[in-house]
């Protein structure tokens, strides 16, 4: 059998939103602007962003994470062979839990796990604009536990980290372009579990600064599920029948790619501190394995290229129980505008945000307000049967309430 491979872009563009989470992380912000994830480490966030970090944490500590994600996008066409114009105006508001806990064992010895659920992400570009053939709708689920040891080798070095385990569920939706009458319409949903595992250090330069390091493997996840027809028309319907398309399932291998981050942490002037990180993502190995139906299978490769990410952040102790911060974020576009798809429209992102943490009841609460913009997403699409569309987005930007109360015990 041979795989028409201007099919699969509308039921893959799901999948490949992956990625975007795990490039962008904005949902879990440490600091305002995802500022000090890795070197300033002062509470049970660190389980997950930086392991190392759990150590220095003296007794245990939960912290449960809300983030409410405003976003809205407006993909306008310039250029198509299809006729409906513009994309749908896309509002969506998302919440988005997380909880981190840390147990510290001994003077040498901490452990801790975190559940994080980044959820209802995707892209509403409606069922009549000119790219319906290679999108219409996405949404991820993505839910990543892990699991955190570390251990205080010396007064100045320390170092941790552990499993991960991640459950991801996809869905998206393309329509059809029937010969003769109304358009069709496709839907696939696919689920899967993989592993991957973190490591981290933590070297305490004085009792005023520290310098850190991540890093976090690649993980391989296998998605399956089976796509869904509807209003087709009998010839092709016919055709995909005799292609195995209808009634097998679909299997999606590809790669979520490593990551490493390092960051530095500085007190000066008493009550004042501020930070620096810089994340490496490995995007140029990012891509489709191969999708399989029964036995036959294509490979699809990849066209990203690396991406970095530098967050600054700085804070204030205003009083012993009240303190103020602002960060800044700025990620390089994984893509270029020549191999950006409409599935995954990534680009350069440039976020903001301010944050105050103060003490109410035995409880420890920090709240960030971000905004993020995620860049015109400019792109010229050639998908052959599926249309070819030429545009950019007017607006694609989100404002995100963070909040996190920390209890410690």
């Amino acid at each position: 059998m041979k795989f028409n491979q201007k099919i699969y872009p509308a039921v893959l563009c799901a999948v490949w939103l992956l990625t975007c989470l795990l490039a962008s992380a904005a949902q879990a912000d440490v600091g305002p602007a995802l500022s000090g994830i890795t070197a300033r480490a002062d509470n049970a966030s660190t389980v997950f962003w930086s392991p190392a970090g759990i150590t220095r944490l003296d007794q245990p500590e939960l912290m449960t994470q809300a983030t409410l994600v405003a976003m809205e996008s407006k993909f306008n066409v310039k250029e198509s062979n299809r006729d409906g114009g513009n994309a749908d105006y896309d509002s969506s508001l998302l919440l988005v839990p997380a909880f981190y806990y840390a147990h510290p064992l001994n003077e040498r010895w901490s452990t801790g796990v975190s559940l994080t659920v980044p959820s209802g992400f995707g892209n509403q570009y409606g069922k009549s604009w000119s790219g319906r053939y290679l999108a219409e709708e996405s949404d991820l689920t993505f839910v990543l536990l892990t699991g955190t040891v570390g251990y205080r080798l010396t007064d100045r070095w320390s170092i941790g980290g552990g499993p991960m385990m991640m459950y991801t569920d996809s869905m998206t939706k393309a329509r059809i372009n029937n010969p003769v009458g109304k358009d069709g319409k496709v839907k696939l949903e696919e689920d899967g579990i993989a592993f991957g595992w973190q490591l981290g250090l933590l070297y305490d330069i004085s009792n005023t600064a520290r310098v850190g390091a991540v890093y976090r493997a690649e993980i391989d996840p296998d998605l399956s599920g089976k796509p869904k027809f509807d209003n087709l028309d009998p010839l092709l319907q016919d055709a995909l029948q005799q292609l195995g398309l209808l009634n097998n399932d679909i299997d999606v291998d590809f790669v979520v790619p490593q990551m490493a981050q390092v960051g530095y942490y500085q007190e000066f002037m008493d009550d004042w501190s501020f930070t620096v990180d810089a994340i490496w993502i490995d995007m140029s190995e990012f891509g489709i394995e191969h999708v399989s139906v029964g036995a036959d299978s294509v490979s699809i490769p990849g066209q990203f290229r690396d991406s970095w990410a530098f967050s600054a952040g700085l804070r204030y102790q205003y009083l012993p129980d009240l303190a103020f911060s602002v960060g800044g974020v700025h990620m390089s576009s994984p893509a270029s505008n020549s191999k950006r798809s409409i599935g995954l429209p990534l680009d350069r992102i440039i976020a903001v945000g301010a944050g105050v943490e103060w003490q109410w009841k035995g409880y420890e609460i920090h709240s960030n307000l971000n905004y993020a913009d995620f860049g015109d997403g400019k792109l010229d699409q050639d998908g052959g049967p599926a249309g070819r569309i030429k545009g950019s987005f007017d607006y694609n930007h989100a404002v995100i309430l963070d909040m996190q109360i920390i209890k410690r015990f």
